[in-house]
């Protein structure tokens, strides 16, 4: 049924909660200050809302590597430079490429099941770029896709329709499974462009109307769905 499977990659096979903690750590010690929890939370909040801002066109990427930092200082009642933070904090970010504990057993095994792999991030390039790089991953994947080298950005259908032409496989979706933790830019998007969706559900969330094509719990679980490709 599928030989072609797109990942995303962060919450799907990326760690990115405590990618963004370390990285914000060592942003902080830079600038010469001891984040704790309260500062944590405050600047997830402000990078979620910036970037779901953007994904809904309301923000460009260049306006949200700063405009998060903007409403984290506001939240915090902090007086950090946006720019600079900015600058800072995708450093230190590129170099976290922290995978979750069964990422790389289960890209080998659908490897060697004989699926083709894909990555397609909704990102920075240069930060996802270093991370991918430092998981040692990309060889796992025949092309990755970054809404930042691709000029839009999951869930907009031209993202997927771009992927789908570089691939060559724009009249092969029914050969093709997205699969992500979002609902909004990878289920949505994908089913929005006629893929069939697997969201990895690790949060116990309500789930949308209509339904993905399939949900799982955790990421193991996709060996058990994706036995071989036909």
């Amino acid at each position: 049924m599928y030989r072609y499977l797109f990942f995303d990659a962060d919450g799907t096979l990326f760690d990115f909660d405590e990618a963004e903690r370390r990285a914000m750590l060592l942003m902080g010690r830079e600038a010469g200050i001891l984040f704790n929890d309260k500062h944590l939370d405050c600047y997830q909040r402000a990078n979620l809302s910036c970037w779901k801002a953007f994904e809904r066109g309301e923000l460009t990427l260049s306006q949200l590597k700063t405009e998060r930092f903007a409403r984290f200082n506001s939240a915090c009642n902090l007086s950090l430079d946006p720019g600079e933070s900015s600058r800072r904090y995708q450093r230190e970010l590129s170099r976290q490429g922290i995978l979750y504990d069964d990422a790389i057993a289960i890209l080998t095994q659908l490897k060697e099941r004989g699926y083709t792999l894909y990555l397609a991030s909704n990102g920075i390039a240069e930060v996802q770029r270093g991370r991918i790089k430092e998981a040692g991953v990309a060889h796992f994947f025949d092309d990755i896709f970054i809404s930042e080298e691709m000029g839009v950005q999951k869930p907009d259908v031209r993202f997927f329709a771009e992927m789908l032409q570089r691939t060559g496989l724009t009249e092969e979706k029914d050969a093709c499974l997205m699969i992500g933790d979002s609902l909004t830019s990878d289920i949505r998007g994908g089913r929005e462009s006629g893929l069939d969706t697997l969201w990895i559900n690790m949060k116990g969330e309500n789930g949308p109307t209509p339904p993905p094509t399939y949900t799982i719990t955790s990421l193991g679980e996709i060996l058990g769905l994706l036995t071989a490709p036909r």
